[in-house]
């Protein structure tokens, strides 16, 4: 288990529910009686701590004068919480602006946009960030708007990095006015929820690519013969389409965007088998599997290949045709994100016209898979097996049965097939 998902063993990791509790009635009525405690600055959090060690200490007021510290500084505090109700946002929009996915441990930009749509200058705004799962990280969690003037808009960003890929569920972020005294900010300006995908991270692939086996180079739904693209249509725009292929008859007749769509000619198709069933799964070792099937199928898509994409964690297996185009390949990886392995299963056979290359990426081995491969290789002559595991016996036991092993930390440096 990683050190830091051991220290957040205690604390609930889903933001979701808390964020659904916290819009029920006795949601609302612990956040009132919480708020003058959460609306306190890191400057107010500091003179709070001291606070409670000057009361602490001064207790004996006959031997000490720390009591008139005590007296400043809660007063400082009081008077902070006593302007509280006159630092209000009002006439002020919040939205946030996010790419939909994100490679694990890569930086996430978050854009809080504010617009002050009020006639009269909001002052000392600060934005934040909620707390994050163990695997989140903030990279400056916090920003500052010295002053918002009337119909005047500004984008403060915020950078995030996970750690583990999957559907992430950030929450809201928040955004405060602070009062001179810079201890206490007022009624909070939250923004709606805030969700992205954390895909695993594609490597380097170092090799030739795909090619089509005799008879092969029109298999796939539009395997074209030219040099060029060509236009088959118009569809509906889907997030990583290019701006260039808007169609603006086809928007202004639908009234919704639409995109050119055209078809490339495919030199290959490659099929790409990620198995997650089988032993005990180990995080890392799924994980690196899955960066390395995604790396592959990349490899594969640049080289203007039809890629079938096979994930098979024990509980059925899911397929998807990868085209290549970028829109397809993000939606790959996010099969990849969420896939999920369960232990016990066996894989069903490999999906795909059967003379096309096959890569097989084992997140484990033992004996049954070992079966099942031997199995694949006698009806499937172009496939190539990896495993990729972090225990150096798994590795040395599929090596002996002729595949290619590597450890989920070595994936850094590229692969080279």
């Amino acid at each position: 288990m990683n050190l830091r998902e051991l220290n957040y063993i205690l604390i609930p990791g889903d933001n979701e529910r808390w964020d659904a509790w916290a819009r029920t009635r006795w949601g609302r009525r612990a956040r009132w009686f919480l708020s003058p405690l959460l609306s306190l600055t890191r400057e107010g959090q500091a003179v709070a701590t001291a606070v409670l060690v000057t009361g602490a200490a001064g207790v004996d007021v006959t031997g000490s004068h720390l009591y008139l510290v005590f007296c400043g500084l809660m007063g400082l505090l009081v008077a902070a919480l006593l302007v509280r109700p006159f630092a209000r946002l009002g006439g002020v929009e919040l939205r946030v602006e996010r790419p939909p996915r994100v490679e694990a441990g890569q930086p996430l930009t978050l854009t809080a946009v504010l617009r002050n749509t009020g006639k009269v200058p909001r002052f000392g705004i600060r934005v934040q960030g909620p707390f994050l799962p163990w695997d989140g990280t903030w990279v400056g969690r916090r920003g500052a708007v010295p002053v918002l003037m009337p119909g005047e808009t500004v984008r403060v960003p915020l950078r995030v990095t996970f750690s583990q890929r999957g559907d992430r569920y950030i929450g809201r972020l928040w955004a405060t006015s602070v009062r001179p005294l810079g201890l206490a900010g007022g009624r909070p300006l939250y923004s709606a929820p805030v969700r992205v995908m954390v895909v695993p991270p594609l490597r380097d692939v170092r090799g030739p690519a795909p090619r089509p086996a005799p008879g092969m180079g029109t298999h796939g739904p539009r395997a074209l013969v030219g040099t060029a693209d060509e236009l088959v249509g118009v569809r509906p725009y889907r997030p990583g389409d290019r701006i260039r292929d808007l169609h603006a008859g086809s928007w202004a007749r639908l009234g919704e965007p639409m995109v050119r769509e055209y078809a490339h000619p495919l030199r290959a198709v490659a099929r790409v088998h990620c198995v997650l069933a089988g032993p005990e799964p180990d995080r890392d070792s799924v994980d690196g599997a899955l960066t390395l099937a995604g790396s592959l199928t990349a490899h594969a898509v640049r080289a203007a290949a039809l890629v079938s994409l096979t994930v098979d964690g024990g509980q059925g297996p899911h397929h998807l045709q990868v085209g290549h185009r970028a829109a397809g390949l993000e939606l790959a990886l996010d099969l990849l994100g969420t896939a999920e392995a369960h232990a016990g299963g066996r894989p069903g056979p490999p999906h795909g016209p059967a003379g096309a290359p096959l890569e097989v990426v084992f997140a484990g081995w033992d004996d049954g898979l070992a079966r099942w491969w031997a199995q694949v290789r006698q009806t499937q002559p172009r496939a190539r097996g990896w495993v990729v595991h972090r225990q150096r016996k798994v590795r040395a036991a599929a090596e002996a049965a002729g595949l290619k092993a590597v450890a989920p930390a070595r994936l850094a440096d590229g692969v080279t097939l």
